[in-house]
């Protein structure tokens, strides 16, 4: 995703129990951004060396994902901040995609938890909302087509 593209859909959602393939837009989405760790395992010894000099060497391993989502309340969406907050404390398992769904365009997609899910209504202010999405199990990514 380049930086024209970061008004168009960042998240789509789907509890993994409702039926039907069709995922929908999070209503007043501002922002979203993943982060991938992967753990690594050193196999250094006390011979590896580089040009003669000592190094240490890693091979990747697991990952764990975690996507950050920042959103407005907006009352014409089909998909709410309120609705996100009920399938966080119900743990519900949800399908997602990341990205703009635009032919050519590349969207990460997968399955996960709602681990953290939190709203705030100021006065004489939109509500807001902020959530953390666990994923479950590893990432695809794809080209739109």
């Amino acid at each position: 995703m380049t930086n024209q593209d970061s008004n168009k859909i960042l998240i789509q959602l789907k509890e993994e129990s409702v039926s039907g393939t069709t995922l929908t837009t999070l209503a007043g989405q501002t922002s979203a951004s993943i982060e991938i760790t992967k753990e690594m395992i050193e196999y250094t010894s006390k011979t590896t060396v580089e040009g003669g000099v000592p190094v240490r060497k890693y091979i990747p391993t697991r990952s764990t994902s975690t996507i950050s989502i920042e959103a407005l309340y907006d009352p014409t969406g089909t998909l709410t901040s309120a609705d996100i907050l009920e399938i966080c404390y119900n743990g519900a398992k949800v399908q997602f995609a990341l990205g703009d769904n635009t032919n050519g365009n590349k969207v990460i997609k997968g399955f996960g938890y709602l681990s953290a899910g939190s709203n705030t209504y100021d006065m004489d202010s939109v509500a807001a909302g902020s959530f953390t999405l666990q994923v479950d199990g590893g990432l695809t990514f794809e080209t739109v087509s």
